[in-house]
């Protein structure tokens, strides 16, 4: 007797079929974060005493949908993701799938975020959740030519040489440059999906009573571009948001067993070159400029970190 095939409910169709294994975050961002590492590993929050090869996936789409889906992330890979972490000074252009990329990405984090619970959330934020998961939903099938209130928004990071305003801890050019997670953020007045991709920061609005606060980073629905540089502002709100997402993947470090940190050490050693040249040790050696010793923790991990 043969196996038979599981058929599930696709959470982005909803037709009956067999689901995929199916990246939240995608697959093109853990390939760059492992190529541009110290060691060419990275290693997950949830268990930081193992090297993973790819980010968490969940049994999500069926094949058609990861088809439509693969579309919008190639061009987002190669139009926008590639050409900027390759160059941050540089003015990115890009095209209208690139809007549906962004959409696809936050409707897959909010849609596992409502799975597993928002407890955080209020219950009139939670009727926004789900009426964001439907309007991002229609907005990728081509029913919708825009979110309407609920925006995306894109902000290009880098490493940087002073803060204003902001108490940040003295790992957080590593965050801005290193980290890969994602987050439904929400305080009393406003709730967001957080995709930290590298060095490009998306949001999705949920609930924003005045999205006037969000300037620079709309995502266009046509023809857009990123500009370094550029006016970009965000809530005054984010200005601690940020600072402590930087702040628990530090903490982090002491769940790593000494174990671990040895085995790090011997595949930096193997390859003084290519820690040498990382984008890590470039990032590493900003917080060491800004901080000073503070930067430093006892044996720092050099490997990529990827949280949610």
């Amino acid at each position: 007797m043969s196996d038979a095939v599981a058929i599930e409910v696709c959470a982005l169709c909803g037709f009956n079929r067999p689901l995929r294994e199916s990246h939240i975050i995608p697959h093109f961002v853990f390939e760059w974060l492992k190529e541009t590492s110290a060691t060419g590993y990275m290693r997950h929050a949830r268990q930081p005493n193992l090297r993973v090869q790819d980010g968490i996936k969940e049994r999500l789409l069926c094949a058609d949908c990861e088809v439509r889906l693969s579309v919008w992330e190639k061009h987002a890979a190669e139009i926008v993701f590639g050409p900027y972490h390759r160059d941050p000074s540089a003015t990115i252009r890009y095209g209208a799938p690139f809007a549906r990329f962004c959409a696809s990405v936050c409707w897959r984090v909010l849609f596992v975020f409502r799975r597993r619970g928002l407890d955080h959330l209020s219950n009139e934020q939670r009727l926004s959740v789900d009426r964001a998961l439907v309007v991002w939903r229609d907005f990728m099938f081509g029913a919708l030519e825009n979110p309407g209130r609920f925006e995306l928004h894109l902000y290009p990071v880098d490493v940087t040489e002073s803060l204003q305003n902001i108490d940040a801890p003295p790992n957080f050019n590593r965050y801005l440059a290193r980290v890969i997670e994602c987050d439904v953020g929400a305080n009393t007045d406003s709730a967001f999906v957080y995709v930290k991709m590298g060095k490009l920061l998306l949001f999705g609005l949920i609930q924003e009573p005045d999205r006037g606060y969000w300037k620079g980073g709309r995502v266009a629905m046509r023809v857009g571009k990123i500009v370094p540089g550029s006016e970009y502002h965000l809530p005054h709100a984010l200005a601690r948001y940020l600072p402590d997402r930087a702040t628990r993947i530090r903490l982090i470090y002491d769940e790593m067993s000494e174990r671990q940190k040895d085995q790090i050490e011997a595949t930096m050693r193997g390859d003084l070159d290519r820690a040498a040249n990382s984008e890590f040790f470039k990032a590493m050696t900003a917080d060491v400029n800004m901080f000073g010793q503070d930067a430093f923790r006892e044996r720092e991990v050099p490997e990529g970190s990827a949280k949610k």
